[in-house]
């Protein structure tokens, strides 16, 4: 291989590279699991339950803590949000103000729980 191929080479590879790290891969975990009330949307968006107006704007975080959370549902009236909870290395449901706050532990079983929805009662 002479000089020129060399320099030619190196410069593709060179432009290969950057290309990965300026254009990241897209993250898997973007939003899902959304469910609609009345009127806001909840989702989960990066292992964390998100909240925003039916109508649009800026989503808050409802959840942080260590773990990931998934499936969030509205209960009937909207007031509260149901999800399930990873935090200790088994899945439960847990339930938390629609506005935030601290989330309330459900379910203690020893196998996974997993929240599908809410029953009217």
């Amino acid at each position: 291989m002479n000089k020129k191929n060399m320099i030619w080479f190196g410069l593709v590879l060179l432009l290969l590279v950057s290309y990965t790290h300026l254009y990241p891969q897209v993250n898997a975990k973007m939003l899902r699991y959304p469910d609609v009330s009345g009127t806001h949307i909840c989702f989960v968006y990066a292992g964390d339950i998100w909240v925003v107006e039916k109508q649009g704007g800026l989503a808050h975080k409802l959840s942080s803590p260590k773990g990931e959370e998934s499936f969030p549902r509205f209960s009937p009236d909207g007031l509260h949000i149901a999800f399930t909870g990873n935090y200790d290395g088994n899945e439960d449901i847990y339930v938390l103000p629609f506005m935030g706050g601290e989330p309330q532990r459900v379910t203690y079983h020893g196998l996974s729980d997993r929240m599908m929805d809410w029953t009217s009662d």
